[in-house]
């Protein structure tokens, strides 16, 4: 079994979906477990950020189902089981009913000293290899953009890594925040203290591309916060991950042992 840990609902198959595809084609079993896929507080943080977001998303009154019900069809597409956490998004967890991270500056700052988020993920970090038996690679996000819920879910891959230290764990590049070079390098440093890490290409089929390709394409409330439309999706997902002559790829980092 593989397992691909995901902050929200796409970032594993908007980084990794060739690779499940290349996986699963192949009789793998994968799994895509997205953590801060919980539904929001009622009544929700009133802040510019998630105003911004659900008129952007223009999919009524409960974004969060319709997003988990077009990560479970875009997973399918692929070949792999979505399995949702109830944790909230970032811009849904409050403190004393104050809102987290009430802006798009603070989603991409410091984790905040009143989110618990880490704290209860670390109790279960203990349990992770009993709750997925044969588990055995793990896949994390880099923490490319810094955002607060890509940098939890990184740390807690680190975490589960120190209870199972023969677990392989690969860090994902998060697409698209790996437009920006420097940021993919600002995460690396950010992780040389703790790991040494070293990379490796996966290469992919026109296949394998083309399934990445039809199950981003089913986020359809997120195409318009990275894409004018569904093209310009297609065209900038099949530039960003070619590497020359039509050939195709998705960058990981390992562990070293």
């Amino acid at each position: 079994m593989h397992v691909f840990l995901s902050p929200h609902l796409d970032d594993v198959i908007l980084s990794c979906g060739g690779t499940i595809h290349q996986l699963t084609q192949r009789g793998e079993s994968v799994t895509i477990l997205t953590l801060m896929a919980g539904d929001p507080p009622n009544p929700l943080p009133d802040t510019p950020i998630v105003r911004d977001l659900h008129q952007r998303w223009a999919i009524g009154e409960s974004p969060v189902t319709t997003r988990r019900q077009e990560d479970s069809a875009s997973a399918a597409i692929v070949g792999a089981t979505a399995q949702h956490r109830e944790y909230a998004d970032s811009v849904y967890r409050t403190h004393l009913a104050l809102p987290l991270y009430p802006s798009e500056q603070s989603i991409f700052g410091e984790i905040h000293p009143n989110d618990t988020t880490s704290k209860y993920l670390s109790i279960e970090s203990t349990l992770f290899r009993f709750v997925f038996l044969g588990v055995k690679v793990l896949y994390a996000p880099l923490g490319v953009g810094h955002h607060v819920d890509h940098q939890i879910v990184r740390d807690w891959a680190l975490e589960i890594r120190q209870h199972n230290p023969t677990l392989e764990v690969k860090f994902y590049e998060e697409y698209p925040y790996t437009r920006n070079n420097e940021a993919i390098q600002n995460a690396l440093d950010l992780m040389k203290p703790r790991l040494k890490l070293k990379p490796e290409t996966q290469t992919l089929s026109a296949s394998d591309m083309n399934a990445k390709i039809e199950a981003i394409a089913c986020y359809k409330s997120q195409i318009s916060t990275f894409w004018k439309s569904e093209e310009a999706m297609r065209r900038d997902v099949e530039n960003a991950f070619c590497i020359g002559s039509g050939v195709y790829a998705e960058r990981y980092w390992h562990t070293n042992n």
